[in-house]
């Protein structure tokens, strides 16, 4: 855990570099990066798809933010302070709530200015989506939100958080570390980058069925994001509920299984081709 990287010398006083939003915006770059290469791959404009990528975050960003204050309204507006809802360097985003705020805002642009094939840009847009994951995932882990479970003291993946961090509070009074958790932010992480890996190797390959990537993305997510929610501890669920993250892990499988079953088929290539880039 490492809330505040360093703090910049100004005029007006130091300014603090706060460790989750530093990873946001590296996933944020490197997302755009792939997606600047894909597009290559797959006949796009790549100027174009950055700056659907900058609407995207943005529309992303909204949307995440938005979860997460209807999902946990009690707690940040518990002290009164509205402003706290705007206090994004804190942490307070919800994954599910960044892919629905950026489908919907990809939808709308899409109606307005056609950035070229829907289906084409879903499969550049998953592996840049999964890597975006991984960072943001690594800052939750630096600002200490998104803990799991308690787990036996010597699990070889335990990790202990320090006195005054989110879980020390929610877990104790705050004067003492936590206990061993799961790393369930770094758990998540871990899942972004092997599925990020995994689109971008296998991208090439479907080319001739567009939607496919974008639709074992969401799969996949879909799977893991559910069995990593049943050992997250920083939120209460009753024995044998499901989560909001697991509901909305049901319907973005759903998704994906209709967006592979739908995948139109593109004449003139094979399904086995291979990409550079």
């Amino acid at each position: 855990m490492l809330q505040e990287l360093f703090r910049i010398p100004t005029p007006f006083g130091d300014f603090p570099i706060f460790g989750y939003g530093a990873m946001v915006l590296c996933g944020v770059l490197v997302g755009i990066y792939l997606l600047r290469k894909g597009a290559v791959r797959r006949d796009l404009n790549p100027e174009a798809v950055s700056d659907l990528a900058i609407y995207l975050v943005l529309f992303g960003a909204v949307g995440a933010r938005t979860w997460y204050l209807i999902q946990f309204r009690d707690q940040v507006f518990s002290g009164g302070n509205w402003w706290e809802a705007f206090a994004l360097w804190k942490g307070g985003l919800v994954l599910y709530g960044a892919i629905a705020g950026g489908l919907l805002g990809f939808a709308w642009l899409q109606r307005r200015q056609q950035f070229g094939s829907t289906r084409d840009l879903l499969d550049v847009i998953a592996p840049a989506l999964a890597i975006g994951i991984a960072f943001g995932r690594i800052g939750c882990y630096l600002n200490g939100c998104c803990w799991g479970g308690t787990c036996p003291p010597d699990f070889v993946f335990g990790v202990v958080f320090p006195a005054g961090s989110p879980p020390a509070f929610a877990l104790g009074d705050g004067n003492f570390p936590s206990p061993t958790l799961h790393p369930t932010q770094l758990y998540s992480a871990a899942q972004g980058i092997i599925l990020c890996a995994l689109l971008w190797l296998s991208g090439g390959r479907w080319r001739s069925r567009p939607g496919r990537s974008f639709a074992l993305f969401l799969a996949l997510y879909a799977l893991g994001r559910s069995a990593i929610e049943s050992i997250r501890g920083d939120h209460g669920v009753l024995s044998g509920e499901l989560t909001v993250s697991q509901w909305a892990s049901i319907v973005a499988f759903s998704l994906a299984i209709y967006l592979w079953k739908t995948a139109p088929e593109r004449t003139g290539e094979s399904d086995t081709s291979s990409e550079n880039g």
